[in-house]
């Protein structure tokens, strides 16, 4: 069916357990609803005042925080290096110049070691004494006299800044024999670390033909992102192209794909039942031919073992079975969605690029809240042990808090970014799809904006505050279980990971519940409650059809991003395997597929939103009309579907009266 021109209208009827929601006989020929009133409004009050706290808590940050102490690190005795200092009152190591000294060096070569034993981040770093030098050392130290000729040759004094020749003391001076030393990001780490980190890149990218690893590491993937700019930003374009394909090839090849998945899922199934099966026979068939004496445990365990796996997989593959059975019919739903969400994204190209709007607006916010954050962050004062005049920087209390209340905003901000995106583009797929000439549809992105802006912020601000709760909750538990980490029992931690996937399920919940309440609000301008309340018990009605959009749709869409970036891999590989000036060929390539997956991530969510919208069209179609006294807004091909659907149904109800009439015959 083409996308203009007037929709296709047919007599059948509403699906049966559906009713008619007598109190909305308000018409939607031309789209949402435009007689609506503001919604929320209080919520949109309280997110304005919480920004105009976050800009205090900023102010605050900017003028106590100091990143370097971050990016440069700080030495034992409360230099930032790269810094000119200031004297700290009791600690006479302090107060030096720094500039020029941009690495940090530990005295101690088991500090990292220890950090990865220990899990990170729980070591006291006051107990490893550490400088600020400007070159890591290059070369292995063997002794007290190889420290001195170090100074002497290179100018950098390993030891404590008052001190200009070794000392036997693992305070003043680091232990010999002091290995050969790499920058990480500005942070001396033995070079052994750096090879064993090299090693298993080499085994990870062996596929991509790397090349052999060595020197500083940090500085040559910077140098190979500069020797490739060009090609990864080629990789980028491709993979927006690529993107782009595959959300028009959904439209044709749905059908293909959706019924791939399910002859594959059952294929798999049975064939995994059936290998668990003849394992089990063919174990059990060669333990009883041996003879009692060679009937060991082990082989006995082994049979029972495979009697257990297909045991389990034959509950699996039932449990699988009788789901698709149920979701047989829905199956065709699903098809037909996809098939609908390409024909609205060809009327309204525009809506592709929502996304990028969207990612523009989301990383420069974000981008300023992670610069304000490293402020707050850096922002402890100087705490000074008298006896040693060691310092370590501590955060006060007020900054703490400060620091809760400012993350709880970056994840209350990024929710309501991209609520407001999953606002826009319901606003415009409803638009289409209610629009019953739709060669009149003129600019429904722009309308949808302004629906947003004019009436709905408050509603976005609400959905967006819940999930930042959530959000909330799970980041303040992962808190809890690095702090409790080794030091509770085993039934503790399961417990506490039991709570994290619960929470985690209860937010997964929350957000497709919040986007199908965009949808209603989008549609009749409800407020937040009203339109998650009527989104819900559309949700219970056809929890089916849910169930088989969800599973079926969800994972559809998952392989369209594994496939542009599978392509983009394919692609960059071929594009730098002969490239000899390339020390990790991993690098340009894994940012470019990543860059690949978040586009194609950003396009097929245009699609997941769009399929979400038109199914809660169609449901509000079929519970509002009856395509007799009043036509329905669907197109030609949903109709055909929904005919089928009530032809089933009566089929399905004749055959049970049939059955009960029978029995009753019988009985007399």
């Amino acid at each position: 069916m083409p996308c203009c021109g007037k929709v296709w209208v047919t007599k059948v009827k509403p699906l049966d357990g559906q009713k008619k929601d007598e109190e909305e006989d308000t018409s939607l020929d031309d789209g949402p609803l435009t007689d609506r009133s503001c919604t929320d409004v209080l919520f949109l009050i309280i997110l304005v005042l919480y920004l105009a706290g976050m800009v205090y808590v900023a102010y605050i940050g900017i003028n106590k925080g100091d990143p370097y102490k971050m990016i440069y690190g700080v030495d034992s005795w409360g230099n930032i290096c790269n810094r000119e200092n200031k004297l700290i009152p009791g600690a006479p190591m302090s107060g030096r110049n720094m500039i020029g000294k941009v690495k940090k060096f530990y005295f101690d070569q088991t500090y990292f070691t220890s950090q990865i034993n220990t899990g990170l981040p729980v070591l006291d770093e006051s107990i490893y004494i550490s400088t600020c030098v400007s070159g890591c050392p290059n070369d292995t130290l063997v002794d007290g006299s190889a420290i001195d000729e170090y100074r002497n040759t290179s100018g950098i004094n390993l030891c404590r800044y008052d001190t200009l020749s070794y000392v036997s003391d693992n305070q003043i001076c680091p232990t010999p024999p002091i290995t050969k030393h790499v920058s990480v990001f500005n942070r001396c780490i033995p070079e052994v670390l750096v090879n064993l980190a090299g090693t298993m890149a080499r085994s990870f990218t062996s596929v991509l033909s790397s090349v052999t690893v060595g020197g500083d590491i940090s500085k040559k993937i910077v140098s190979d992102m500069k020797n490739t700019w060009k090609e990864i930003l080629y990789l980028c374009a491709i993979s927006v192209g690529v993107s782009i394909t595959i959300v028009a090839c959904f439209g044709f090849l749905a059908a293909i794909i959706i019924w791939f998945i399910v002859i594959a899922v059952v294929a798999f199934c049975l064939g995994a039942t059936a290998y668990c099966w003849s394992s089990w026979y063919n174990l059990k068939m060669a333990y009883d031919s041996l003879a009692a004496s060679q009937q060991t445990a082990d082989r006995s365990e082994a049979v029972e073992t495979w009697l257990i796996y297909a045991c389990i997989a034959s509950g699996i593959t039932i449990i699988i079975l009788l789901l698709l059975l149920m979701m047989f019919k829905r199956i065709a739903l699903v098809v037909q969605l996809f098939k609908e969400a390409a024909k609205a994204i060809r009327c309204i190209p525009f809506l592709l690029l929502q996304p990028l709007w969207t990612l523009i607006i989301l990383g420069g916010v974000l981008a300023g809240l992670a610069v304000i954050a490293a402020h707050i962050e850096t922002s402890g004062i100087p705490v000074v042990n008298n006896s040693t005049g060691i310092v370590k920087y501590g955060m006060e209390d007020t900054m703490r808090y400060l620091r809760w209340y400012h993350i709880f905003g970056i994840l209350w901000v990024s929710a309501f970014i991209v609520a407001c995106q999953d606002m826009v583009i319901a606003g415009a797929i409803a638009t289409w799809f209610f629009k019953r000439d739709k060669s009149q549809l003129g600019w429904p992105v722009l309308a949808s904006i302004k629906r947003l802006i004019r009436y709905h912020l408050g509603s976005v601000a609400f959905g967006s505050f819940i999930i930042a709760l959530v959000r909330l909750a799970r980041l303040v538990l992962g808190y809890i279980q690095n702090k409790l980490r080794g030091k509770v029992g085993k039934v503790t931690d399961f417990l506490l990971k039991m709570l994290q996937c619960c929470l985690w399920c209860f937010e997964k919940f929350l957000a497709y519940l919040n986007r199908n309440a965009y949808i209603e609000i989008a549609i009749y301008g409800y407020s937040f409650c009203k339109g998650a309340q009527k989104a819900f018990l559309l949700i219970v009605a056809n929890a089916l059809r849910v169930a088989a959009i969800n599973s079926i749709g969800d994972f559809v869409l998952f392989l369209g991003k594994l496939s542009t970036m599978a392509i983009v891999l394919v692609i960059g590989h071929e594009f730098l395997k002969h490239r000899d000036d390339i020390n990790y060929m991993w690098a340009p390539i894994t940012v470019a597929a990543a860059f690949g997956f978040a586009v194609s991530h950003c396009f097929l969510l245009v699609y997941e939103v769009a399929i979400d919208t038109i199914f809660l069209c169609f449901c509000e179609d079929c519970e509002r009309n009856d395509g007799v006294t009043k036509p329905y807004y669907m197109s030609k091909d949903l109709m055909k579907y929904l005919n089928d659907s009530n032809k089933m149904i009566a089929k399905d109800e004749k055959t049970k009266t049939n059955r009960k009439e029978g029995i009753e015959l019988e009985n007399v």
